[in-house]
């Protein structure tokens, strides 16, 4: 044991994550579901979490999303942008979007993209299914259909 060194006993103790702050972690990380649960079932079995934080909620986090989407002939679509963009709470102006499109033998995905990639990209459209750009379409008010 050194002589010189003295613990510092206050410095002993350490930090302990928030529900907050554990939001923020999965958020900032971009995690999906399962490694979110994962994260937060691993800081808890060490006990770096307090005592009311809670990981369960993350299951169920895709349930306030559904409601915009609708499965039609095998494309899943968002039927409500408007509405999907104010649940994640982004300020949408549709001049800033741009519909980007990639269609291959097996897929056609359909996502937004914001023109100044300041933010994330929203999908908006999914097929396993043969699909062709034609049968996709946003109307004026910011709906997307499938013809």
């Amino acid at each position: 044991m050194d002589a010189d060194f003295t613990a510092d006993l206050q410095f002993n103790e350490f930090h302990r994550i928030t529900q907050e702050e554990l939001n923020d972690l999965f958020r900032d990380l971009n995690l999906p579901k399962s490694k979110a649960e994962l994260l937060g079932s691993r800081l808890q079995q060490w006990n770096r979490m307090k005592e009311n934080v809670r990981i369960s909620m993350y299951r169920k986090r895709h349930e306030d999303l559904v409601q915009f989407f609708k499965m039609e002939r095998g494309l899943v679509n968002c039927t409500d942008i408007e509405g999907l963009m104010h649940t994640l709470s982004i300020n949408h102006n549709p001049l800033d979007w741009r519909l980007f499109i990639d269609s291959s033998n097996l897929s056609l995905k359909a996502v937004l993209l914001h023109s100044g990639n300041t933010l994330p990209s929203i999908p908006v459209g999914h097929s396993m299914h043969n699909e062709s750009y034609e049968n996709v379409k946003i109307n004026s008010d910011g709906k997307s259909v499938v013809t």
